[in-house]
């Protein structure tokens, strides 16, 4: 039948989703909170430190997603001179895709990080 085999129109299928996600069909990732799989997300690792990501898709700048993650530190505490950066981690997000004639990896931007709110 044509010389196609059952899996690979899924297979090319496969591909075709795996290059969106990578192109990022929406276009870069927007300041928002994360419900999926792009955005910020934080949470208090005790009184005062915060663990905060930011998470963004292949048409985001390396150099957006680190000034979101500072915005959302500086709301957070109040203010671009009310925290500390206790450390931080912007390798990205390393993504391998693989089809039938294809293995590549790609890194997506994020930074992920803890800070510590000064005092008023």
């Amino acid at each position: 039948m044509g010389g196609w085999s059952a899996g690979r129109p899924a297979g090319a299928a496969c591909a075709c989703a795996v290059l969106f996600l990578l192109a990022g069909c929406a276009g870069p990732t927007p300041y928002q909170k994360r419900t999926g799989g792009e955005g910020y997300h934080d949470y208090g690792i005790q009184p005062g430190i915060h663990f905060l990501s930011f998470r963004a898709n292949g048409q985001t700048s390396r150099s957006t997603v680190m000034d979101y993650w500072y915005r959302r530190a500086a709301e957070i505490c109040g203010g671009e001179d009310r925290f500390e950066v206790l450390g931080m981690d912007s390798s990205g997000d390393e993504l391998v895709v693989q089809t039938p004639s294809l293995l590549d990896t790609y890194t997506l931007p994020a930074v992920e990080g803890r800070i510590r709110c000064r005092e008023k």
